[in-house]
């Protein structure tokens, strides 16, 4: 029966190249431009300056040739390819070369020359510490072996390659994949097709990380396993895919496989014309790829057909040429090279295994001085830390000390510089209670003693009462707000605001035919503080604006407006009367004035005669 190798993807596995180098990338541009490959060849070799550089160059010049299925030509010149590249520089594409060797010998049917070539791939990996190379000779092998039909061997290689490629971190997922093949086409020829279709169906578990043209033999392989099993219609199910697949890239190898799968089922099914169409294709493919093995495949399945038809004649000429061919491939001594080069890689590998042992313990060894020096070097190192974290914790103590010291200076400077300022402000307070209080009961008793020295009539000396107890409840008023604002460290715009509101309020009772109105423009929170020494001369500033222009104004509209002006707060008492003639300033605004320059604020007055009048403190 035939299946598909997992070497027969030759060209997509350039995909898995890193083209480190100026000259690798240039020549890569052969796979995606084959018709100018002879061009970037011819321009490319003036551009070879050492034996890596030459032999990066004879490695594309190779691939040109395993293409064009000049296989004698692309042998030689893998050869040359890996005798001139570096293995410092090039070892990736050394083992390329061993691959594409291998393959060439296998599809020649040369197994000895096939196991030889992988092997010395191995070698290479080993050497360049190459993990995904080392699991991909191992897999070559397992495939080997299952050609020569020593399916117990192909499954020991292909798990050897298997558990290799997923303990590595960095696995081509690809090649585990292809791992993955060589164990379950091994289980398959060895009448395993359950094991065979486990590992064929875990290719599919890592489908997410892989190009499903690099896995088109996982279709066929699978589709072959359920041809054993004479599951036909699901058997050619699997194999339709693969064949939609391997055209579009032109897979020959593959599809001589494909396509004598097909006719396999054909003529189990008694549909002997269908067969035989299937098995002109195949003999077209296994022609064109040149394949020794898909050639005694295509030979053995005729043999079959033949038989099947009962045309026995023709049937036993077919064997006669499958036997022929096949005593070539397994003449003995083949079959003994093989077996002398396996003992070779046993003891290669028994060799290979001993020096790591002996350069593990000398590892280990180097290890152990290693760990001593290093212990070593952290108590110093710990010891130098201990120190700087000493010397630290001392400087950042004494920092800490001095800090204290300054903050409790500051908090003496705070508390002496608020204890002034409450002075000054209680200074300021009492000087406005001696002015303007003390002034006003001053007038209050001299008015009353007046009253002692003149014979008024019942009416005037009532007028005279009335006036002088006028006067003596605004002093009173005045007396509260002053408490109002002693009685407050600092005055916020809401309090002022409220307190105006009061005073309104009371106008409005009294004069009912003028609209009041009190206002604060945005920008301006009522929470902003003013000290209380502000915030009394505001207010009175505010209540003397008011009460004048309720008296001489005439106005029908009066309006109070706090605003922002310069990051201070503006206080303006707006009405609609007869205006004022500035020139003639009574005590009233001049009282206002004095105010203002007492809390260091401006006091402006701007009015026409009969457009009314705005007095403003900020």
């Amino acid at each position: 029966m035939s299946k598909i190798l997992t070497l027969s993807l030759i060209f997509s596995l350039f995909n898995t190249i890193s083209f480190s180098q100026d000259l690798r990338k240039r020549l890569g541009r052969t796979y995606s431009n084959p018709d100018s490959v002879d061009i970037i060849l011819e321009l490319e070799k003036q551009n070879l300056h050492t034996a890596n550089d030459s032999g990066i160059y004879y490695f594309f010049v190779a691939e040109k040739y395993n293409r064009a299925f000049e296989n004698a030509l692309a042998h030689k010149t893998f050869l040359k390819s890996a005798s001139l590249l570096d293995p410092k520089k090039s070892n990736d594409l050394i083992s390329l070369c061993y691959i594409r060797l291998n393959r060439l010998e296998a599809n020649s049917g040369n197994w000895d020359q096939a196991l030889f070539y992988s092997q010395k791939g191995l070698e290479n990996a080993i050497a360049g510490l190459d993990s995904n190379y080392m699991g991909y000779a191992l897999l070559d092998i397992s495939v080997v072996y299952h050609d020569m039909e020593d399916y117990a061997k192909g499954v020991e290689y292909g798990k050897k390659a298997h558990e290799l490629l997923t303990h590595f971190t960095k696995s081509n997922p690809t090649f585990i994949a292809f791992a993955l093949n060589a164990i379950g086409i091994n289980f398959d020829d060895w009448d395993k097709p359950d094991s065979a279709l486990f590992y064929h169906y875990k290719i599919f578990e890592n489908i997410d990380k892989l190009d499903s043209s690099r896995i088109t033999f996982t279709f066929n392989n699978i589709g072959n396993t359920l041809l054993k099993q004479e599951k036909y219609a699901e058997a050619a199910t699997w194999i339709q895919t693969a064949v939609s697949l391997n055209k579009k890239d032109q897979d020959q190898y593959s599809l001589a496989a494909n396509y004598t799968n097909l006719a396999t089922i054909a003529y189990k099914l008694r549909d002997f014309s269908k067969a035989e169409i299937m098995m002109d294709s195949a003999f077209k493919y296994v022609q064109e790829s040149q394949s020794t093995e898909k050639k005694k495949d295509y030979l053995e399945e005729q043999y079959r057909f033949h038989k099947a038809k009962g045309e026995l004649a023709t049937a036993m000429d077919y064997l006669e040429q499958y036997s022929t061919l096949k005593d070539s491939i397994f003449k003995e001594e083949r079959v003994k090279m093989l077996g002398e080069l396996e003992a070779k890689y046993q003891v290669q590998t028994k060799e290979r295994e001993l020096a790591e042992s002996r350069a593990a313990l000398i590892e280990n060894e180097l290890l152990v001085k290693n760990r001593n020096n290093q212990i070593l070097l952290l108590v110093v190192f710990l010891l130098i830390i201990l120190g700087v974290a000493f010397f630290i914790y001392y400087r950042q103590k004494t920092k800490n000390r001095h800090l204290e010291q300054e903050a409790k200076l500051q908090q003496i400077y705070a508390e002496q510089e608020t204890q002034k300022q409450l002075n000054e402000q209680r200074s300021r307070i009492s000087s406005d209670l001696h002015d303007n209080i003390g002034a006003q009961l001053t007038f209050i008793v001299s008015s009353l003693d007046n009253l002692k020295f003149f014979d008024l009539s019942k009416d005037k000396m009532a007028g005279k009462i009335d006036q002088i107890s006028a006067f003596t409840v605004e002093t009173v008023n005045e007396l509260r707000d002053t408490i109002w604002a002693m009685n407050k460290d600092n005055i916020s715009l809401g309090d002022l605001k409220t307190r105006l509101a009061g005073l309104i309020a009371k106008a409005k009772t009294a004069c009912p035919q003028i609209d009041f109105e009190l206002e604060i423009e945005d920008g301006l929170e009522e929470d902003r503080l003013l000290n209380s020494m502000e915030g009394v001369n505001y207010y009175r500033v505010a209540q003397e604006a008011l009460n004048n222009a309720i008296k001489h104004s005439g106005a029908s509209q009066i309006k109070i407006v706090f605003s922002k002006q310069n990051e201070l707060v503006r206080v303006c008492i707006e009405d609609n009367g007869k205006g004022i003639d500035q020139k003639v300033i009574g005590n009233g605004l001049g009282n206002m004035r004095n105010r203002a320059e007492r809390i260091g604020r401006d006091l402006k007055i701007e009015s026409n005669l009969g457009q009314g009048t705005q007095v403003c403190i900020f």
